[in-house]
């Protein structure tokens, strides 16, 4: 788990990308409204987004109630966040998933497109 802190944030975990996504190549983007209460933490989380699958949603939401922000100066505040998952083909196939920060709106995540090792034994008739 990393952690990074950002002008605004007191504490962000990085985002993983659902292996079975990844399989499937789904892709999309998430955008989430999230209410900061008066001491900096999470509160209500919307999906505000035409654009996603519950599987992306869930781990999108799941990962930023973990956030904390600096104290807003007036609460209830009110913020945007889109989560961007991408399959990049030129990763290695179970190599580690790629994350960058543009926040605090935007987070984007980019997997492997991870493949399904299946068994490669015979059939006896």
């Amino acid at each position: 788990m990393w952690i990074f802190k950002f002008p605004g944030t007191r504490h962000i975990e990085t985002p993983i990308y659902p292996s079975i996504a990844q399989i499937a190549h789904v892709t999309g983007k998430v955008t989430l409204m999230l209410t900061i209460d008066a001491d900096g933490k999470v509160g209500d989380v919307k999906a505000v987004t035409m654009e996603l699958t519950r599987l992306l949603e869930h781990a999108s939401v799941t990962n930023v109630r973990r956030w904390t922000f600096a104290k807003p100066s007036a609460a209830p505040y009110k913020q945007t966040v889109v989560y961007d998952y991408d399959i990049d083909g030129s990763l290695p196939l179970d190599g580690p998933t790629k994350v960058t920060f543009d926040l605090p709106e935007r987070v984007t995540i980019v997997g492997s497109g991870r493949s399904v090792q299946t068994s490669n034994s015979t059939q006896k008739n």
